[in-house]
């Protein structure tokens, strides 16, 4: 169960930090102009994930809810519920089938994750990373850490019509994991709540900052 909350948390919560702009590539002016765009975001999702040979190790689904600066929501509704919660100052992962809490420093959790580009505009992280399009296709990006000394050693995301609508990671230990996006709203207000961490008092709470 630990080492199950460890790679949702790293997976989810590089999804939430900064960029940067130091001699910032045409990809990479490119990628940030329509991320600029993306103040609010809220989808649900499918997601897959394999291993190094291709074998299909999981499959889950939930609802995705981003809002600049940094903050997240992560619900997963099958095949167990859980809830992760990035509030801009900490990541809180709920497990309601455990009955436990998991809090971590947010801007520790996120170093050298190349993910950590969808809500924020830091400039001095993106020369942390390498971004390039991918060929043949104009609105998908490969971003790379320049040290890729992380857990999450690529990421690709892909644009239709400025909406983010496909996601993947690769991880150091070659395991992939796809999230393809659906009923897709965007620049909607969303409830300041969605990203307080609630829970009940008899949870048992695991506090690493």
């Amino acid at each position: 169960m630990i080492k199950k909350t460890r790679l949702l948390i790293g997976f989810v919560v590089m999804v939430v930090s900064h960029l940067s702009m130091a001699e910032i590539s045409p990809s990479a002016s490119a990628l940030k102009k329509t991320l600029m765009g993306i103040e609010q975001y809220q989808a649900k999702f499918h997601q897959k994930v394999t291993d190094a040979a291709g074998n299909v190790v999981q499959e889950a689904t939930g609802i995705l809810t981003l809002a600049r600066p940094n903050q997240l929501r992560w619900e997963t509704h099958s095949p167990n519920e859980s809830l992760l919660i990035a509030d801009g100052s900490a990541v809180w992962y709920i497990d309601p089938f455990a009955e436990q809490v998991t809090i971590l420093d947010q801007a520790n959790a996120v170093e050298n994750n190349p993910v950590i580009l969808l809500t924020s505009n830091d400039d001095s992280t993106w020369e942390k990373f390498t971004v390039q399009t991918a060929m043949g296709e104009s609105n998908s990006y490969i971003i790379e850490p320049v040290e890729p000394d992380g857990q999450v050693h690529r990421l690709i995301v892909t644009f239709k019509d400025n909406k983010l609508v496909f996601l993947s990671t690769t991880d150091a230990q070659e395991q992939i994991s796809e999230l393809a996006f659906s009923e897709i709203k965007m620049n909607t207000p969303v409830a300041p709540t969605l990203f307080s961490a609630e829970f009940d008092d008899n949870y048992i709470v695991d506090d690493q900052r």
